[in-house]
């Protein structure tokens, strides 16, 4: 079971319309309804990191995105039996994700701070394209430095659309589906969340 990929943490997420998980994930999520422990084991390892790295970008602790992660597979196990098959398992699981974290957030003190590990040189041609004002060659290092410093400054919704969109590079029409709104609101918030980095890590360019 180890083996099994499922396209929600390969990166590139699958466009609307199509299959969100591979079909040993779907099978996995049949065997976890009907009870079967060693498929719902399988389904955490298949997804813990991913919803930790999410805990971390938005600013918890290590120890506290592990928590709000533990605290969402614990609800899944309790409602999984209502999941309908046949829908997309990693956006109903993100969404349960995203709550645990917020409610995490609550709990926690802020650390400002943002784990990009990975990221940093995809975001900085991403964001250079975003506006004329980046400089053009900027350093991954400083790049990663100026945003666990600048994202603080976003609110709730432009930070987790900037995290799932920009950093975990989901889908603006899966962005929307998991949190519940329009993927023109997906996109103000995404270019909100980039017009304010851009001013914070740039502001001689402003």
């Amino acid at each position: 079971m180890d083996a099994i990929k499922p396209r929600p943490l390969t990166g590139a997420m699958p466009s609307e319309g199509a299959l969100a998980e591979a079909p040993e994930v779907t099978a996995l999520v049949e065997r976890a309804k009907a009870g079967e422990a060693e498929a719902f084991d399988s389904l955490m390892r298949l997804y813990e990191r991913r919803i930790i790295s999410i805990g971390v970008q938005m600013g918890l602790t290590k120890d506290d995105a592990l928590d709000a992660c533990q605290d969402a597979f614990v609800k899944v196990f309790r409602y999984i039996g209502r999941f309908r098959s046949g829908e997309s398992f990693f956006r109903w699981l993100y969404r349960i994700a995203i709550h645990a974290i917020y409610d995490q957030m609550r709990r926690s003190r802020p650390v400002d701070f943002v784990s990009i590990d990975g990221t940093e040189a995809t975001e900085a041609t991403r964001l250079r394209d975003a506006g004329s004002s980046l400089q053009a060659n900027v350093e991954s290092a400083d790049l990663a430095r100026k945003l666990k410093a600048g994202i603080g400054g976003l609110s709730r919704q432009e930070r987790i659309v900037f995290v799932l969109r920009d950093l975990q590079e989901m889908e603006t029409a899966d962005i929307g589906r998991i949190l519940r709104v329009s993927q023109v609101t997906v996109r103000r918030h995404c270019m909100s969340a980039r017009q304010k980095l851009r001013q914070r890590l740039f502001p001689e360019g402003h």
